[in-house]
């Protein structure tokens, strides 16, 4: 039997590709993204995280959940410091929630009924590759105009406290994990659902990002090749 990671992978990997290519993950790749539509994805995903790392700590003593306890690889300080940045201190109060309601409530429900189940969102949220996360943040730094790290914490959090040990470890715990066919399919399904939560929120942020001048020439750019086309069908 495969490795459960391995088995997570393959089931989610059609779905994170498509993750890594909506418009506002190509963007903030290359660190394009303005400062309303950077604070928005980074108010998303710190609402994400502070949910299911309360959840976690809170079902710390669960057989299933304990292990998988690592706050070396938590994001929720880190991107609360990037929204101090990027919002100021009242960044609390203008930080937008309702883009991931559905995802944060699913956390609770699972917190609350199933919490063996959160360890397919801790493998989905710490564990995989993820749009612009390990990044040197560079880009959204002269994108911005921001010094040193600030505002780009997360970006750089592959790094943050030897990352990449702490996330191997993750691996290693879950591959470790004593479980039957069902549990194992149970988790599977979840991991599903986690990526496609991350699915729906990315499309949803990319469909209001201004187009930038490089988009707006590329589309000029097919617009003037299809012109000769009119006539040629009596246009």
């Amino acid at each position: 039997m495969s490795p459960l990671t391995e088995q997570l992978r393959q089931a989610t990997a059609e779905e994170a590709r498509a993750v890594m290519g909506t418009a506002l993950a190509r963007r903030l790749a290359r660190g394009a993204l303005d400062r309303g539509g950077y604070a928005r994805l980074l108010s998303s995903l710190q609402t994400l995280y502070a949910e299911l790392e309360w959840a976690l700590l809170w079902n710390r003593r669960h057989p299933g959940v304990g292990p998988l306890c690592l706050p070396e690889l938590w994001c929720n300080e880190l991107l609360q410091d990037d929204l101090r940045s990027l919002l100021g201190p009242g960044w609390h109060a203008s930080a937008r929630r309702q883009d991931v309601a559905a995802y944060v409530e699913r956390l609770g429900l699972l917190c609350d009924t199933t919490p063996a189940l959160l360890a397919a969102h801790a493998w989905v949220l710490y564990a995989t590759e993820l749009p612009g996360a390990g990044q040197s943040g560079a880009g959204m730094s002269r994108t911005l105009g921001l010094r040193g790290a600030s505002g780009t914490s997360y970006l750089r959090h592959a790094t943050h406290l030897d990352g990449t040990a702490y996330r191997a470890h993750l691996l290693d715990t879950l591959d470790q994990m004593v479980l039957g066919e069902r549990e194992r399919d149970a988790l599977v399904h979840e991991a599903r659902h986690a990526v496609k939560g991350l699915l729906g929120l990315y499309e949803l942020l990319g469909r209001g990002l201004p187009s930038t001048r490089e988009e707006r020439a590329s589309a000029a750019s097919v617009w003037g090749r299809l012109m000769p086309l009119r006539g040629a069908f009596g246009a």
